[in-house]
């Protein structure tokens, strides 16, 4: 038996859009500092307000949002969001996939603030199954941010986070 949830295609072309504007606005930020920094909120802002420091914000913007965005159309993409099977559940609802996490090994399924976590007994052995250092850094960061082994959004989904919840707890037997 296998499920398989497709991702929401409205919110993740909203937050497509999102990026985009957030990358233009950074490499403006990169192109033409001075035009920030001869503006009345860049005069309240000191130090940042410098054009070099508008330049540094606008890179750190531009890549963090491009980054996003890559992860979206990842998603985007792909044929399924979640998949869940007998075996465990394989999840794309962000740049952690770590391949089939087994139900044997989940330990704990919570709901906290409209995301689900994910705690498992043996979370660095997923880990080391990532080759991608983009997805190992990006799952490590959910791992240090959330403190927990995975997270997944049902926001980038076509099934309710309650119910989505509900199924979790049942295949992990908790």
């Amino acid at each position: 038996m296998e499920t398989v949830y497709k991702p929401n295609k409205r919110n993740i072309l909203i937050t497509l859009v999102g990026s985009s504007i957030f990358i233009i606005l950074g490499i403006f930020f990169i192109i033409k500092p001075d035009y920030f920094a001869s503006s009345y909120f860049s005069k309240s802002l000191g130090m940042l307000g410098k054009p070099i420091s508008i330049q540094i914000f606008g890179f750190l913007g531009t890549m963090l949002f491009f980054l996003l965005s890559i992860g979206v159309l990842n998603i985007f993409f792909s044929n399924y969001a979640l998949l869940i099977t007998k075996k465990g559940f394989i999840n794309n609802t962000s740049l952690t996939n770590a391949g089939l996490i087994h139900w044997k090994d989940v330990k704990h399924v919570k709901l906290n603030k409209g995301l689900i976590y994910i705690y498992v007994k043996n979370e660095k052995n997923y880990f080391s199954k990532i080759k991608n250092p983009l997805i190992k850094l990006n799952a490590l960061i959910y791992n240090k941010t959330y403190k927990v082994s995975f997270v997944i959004d049902p926001k980038r989904l076509t099934v309710s986070e309650n119910e989505l919840f509900e199924i979790f707890k049942k295949h992990a037997k908790l």
